[in-house]
């Protein structure tokens, strides 16, 4: 496992505690499995298009390439 999956795993974990914590028992979570993964996978998407977009217009500057 390198870095960047550590990463992934490692906020996947904090993701779940966060919607763990909002629910008072283990059968509303799962009741509410689907809406609660729909939620976090649009907003990461939506996330990383918005940083993306800023990485591939900035990349000389972002990367340490400018001159």
């Amino acid at each position: 496992v390198d870095a960047d999956d550590s990463l992934l795993y490692a906020t996947a974990r904090f993701n779940a505690w966060i919607i763990a914590a909002s629910f008072t028992n283990p059968e509303e979570m799962k009741a509410d499995k689907a809406n609660a993964i729909a939620y976090f996978t649009d907003a990461y998407k939506k996330m990383l298009e918005e940083h993306f977009d800023d990485y591939a217009e900035n990349y000389d500057q972002y990367m340490g390439r400018e001159s």
